[in-house]
């Protein structure tokens, strides 16, 4: 057996277990389950092609959600574009009201926050990744993932507070 054919087969063994989360995450960031699946698949793909040059020592699984988090920014860059003449006309407002559910209060409180601090939340609460796997998904150092996740969580409280006021 080949040695990429080899890597193709792992890759596969370990990429499975993580879609149930990788969904959760692209539908986290795009909203809509068909670009997140989309997105998904498209970091699927992306990822058997460079399985080749993937490095064994890295963590996969933060290496694989960097791969799928660049997907769903390619989307939503492409959708952007399209939608901002859309949004010109009758944008409703993104005050909240007392007919809102709570995950609309949080959805809204996360819109809010620092793009930086809203990626590694989604990470960590959609996509389940440790500290090292947040360190290598974001690239960025370990220390830094802990000390950004934790200003992230008090943005978002404060975020949180604002609306129930």
């Amino acid at each position: 057996m080949s040695k990429l054919k080899h890597k193709q087969q792992q890759y596969t063994a370990l990429l499975e277990p993580l879609l149930a989360q990788a969904g959760a995450y692209a539908r986290s960031i795009l909203r809509h389950r068909h670009d997140a699946e989309d997105a998904v698949q498209q970091a699927a793909l992306k990822g058997m092609e460079r399985i080749g040059s993937f490095d064994s020592a890295r963590c996969f699984k933060g290496w694989w959600f960097a791969v799928l988090r660049n997907c769903c920014i390619d989307i939503l860059r492409s959708t952007e574009s399209q939608q901002r003449n859309l949004l010109k006309y009758d944008q409703p407002s993104r005050a909240s009201s007392s007919h809102e559910e709570p995950w609309q209060h949080l959805s809204i409180a996360m819109e809010r926050l620092s793009l930086d601090h809203c990626a590694v939340l989604k990470l960590r609460y959609f996509a389940d990744l440790s500290y090292a796997e947040l360190a290598e998904a974001l690239a960025i150092p370990q220390g830094t993932v802990m000390s950004r996740l934790h200003l992230a969580r008090r943005a978002l409280a404060l975020q949180i507070g604002k609306d129930l006021i």
